[in-house]
């Protein structure tokens, strides 16, 4: 039986017993593993020891609950398997961010739809245009990732929780089992992303947005998906598609190479002199440089952690890795890697990407490369320090195929 299989029989398994606290050796007994295999299979899998998944099932089963139950909150804590509503409410605030209770008075009225509190016109405008979709609430999204594939469906994570964002289902908007985020960054056209597990709820969704001629969408497959029906649509309806993959360091530590002549150091609000010199010598644009002084003035993004390398004194590489929190995990995008000519080498590049994974990892969180590129599908920029190549010398791995189509 292929691992794959075995893995969604666990699932399965853990899915049937909310209530039961089970412990990783109950989990792998019933998987037919032994204890150090399986626990490593499934983490490669999911991004969660059996354990933690079983958490974080309970928790988004609980929110469910709370969301559409009247039950009392000390029902549902003995219902999902906790001694007490205490022990329930640290658990679930330590997830969800706010307790049980809170929860619920914010969520148990029906569904808020973004577009309405925005008046965003591009959301809007894709709601006239496809009123078979029903609304569905975020954090039943979010839920859906964290169960499924949280690796694979991280980058979406971040999208739902960085912009103004809908979503929508043709399915039961609240037993989500699939649906489309609809995301407003400010453009006349929205960002749209199909979140699906299965081929024949993806084609629905493919047939229903290709009706409009000029609407471009991405869905992640996991990387050794083969959905040959679906790709034949695609064909089918005169779509083309482009691709990358997400991709996440799977260790928990990482040997930096020796420095050799260069220094590698996180830089500071300090350092905004050097970093427009690195600019004016061709490094970056001028968008990074402005991004830079909007993190050390507080008023951007909090979680950009700006790394410089120095060569005989000059800056001659930049990375710009940015944390994003999701519940109570940490990820990062490696965001950038800039270079002069001078810092076009393999050992400049591999110390500062190496860097920043130490740095990261550091702080327990999740590192990942979003899309990823072929160097044959990049050909404005053989050699990327960001490409599918490089990001695998330097120990990352394919989590999911980001696949884009348009007319």
């Amino acid at each position: 039986m292929e691992n794959k299989t075995l893995i969604d029989n666990a699932i399965g398994f853990i899915q049937k017993n909310p209530g039961e606290n089970l412990s990783l050796q109950g989990i792998a007994d019933n998987a037919g593993f032994s204890l150090t295999y399986f626990d490593a299979m499934f983490q490669r899998h999911t991004g969660y020891s059996p354990v933690e998944y079983s958490r974080v099932y309970k928790l988004t089963r609980s929110a469910l609950a709370l969301r559409r139950t009247e039950k009392s909150i000390l029902d549902i804590a003995l219902e999902f398997g906790y001694a007490s509503p205490e022990s329930f409410a640290r658990a679930f605030k330590n997830f969800y961010g706010m307790s049980p209770s809170e929860y619920r008075k914010t969520y148990s009225a029906e569904p808020i739809t973004w577009h309405d509190l925005s008046g965003k016109i591009a959301i809007s405008h894709f709601r006239r245009n496809f009123p078979e979709l029903k609304s569905a609430d975020v954090s039943l999204a979010l839920d859906y990732c964290f169960t499924h594939n949280p690796l694979k469906y991280a980058e979406d994570m971040i999208n739902m929780t960085i912009a103004e964002t809908e979503v929508l289902t043709l399915g039961d908007p609240v037993q989500l089992s699939h649906f489309v985020y609809v995301s407003d960054y400010n453009d006349p056209e929205p960002a749209v992303t199909i979140v699906c597990e299965e081929e024949t709820d993806a084609i629905a969704y493919l047939n229903l947005l290709s009706k409009n001629q000029n609407l471009r969408f991405s869905m992640r497959k996991s990387v050794d998906c083969e959905w040959g029906a679906f790709d034949a649509e695609v064909a089918q309806l005169g779509l083309t598609c482009r691709y990358g993959y997400d991709m996440v360091y799977p260790r928990e530590e990482v040997l930096v190479p020796e420095p050799d002549g260069m220094i590698v150091r996180e830089l500071t609000t300090e350092d905004m002199t050097i970093i427009k010199a690195f600019r004016q010598g061709g490094g970056c644009a001028d968008c990074h440089v402005k991004a830079i002084q909007i993190h050390f003035d507080g008023k951007g993004n909090v979680g950009m952690r700006p790394v410089g390398l120095f060569a005989d004194g000059e800056m001659v590489a930049l990375a710009l890795p940015t944390m994003d929190r999701i519940r109570d995990r940490k990820w990062y995008d490696i965001g950038g890697i800039f270079t002069t000519e001078k810092g076009k080498n393999d050992p400049a590049i591999e110390l500062i990407w190496k860097y920043v994974i130490a740095m990261c990892l550091q702080e327990n969180a999740v590192l990942g490369n979003a899309n990823a590129l072929e160097d044959d599908m990049n050909p404005w920029e053989k050699n990327s320090p960001l490409s599918v190549e490089f990001s695998e010398r330097m120990g990352l791995v394919k989590v999911g195929k980001n696949c884009g189509y348009r007319k």
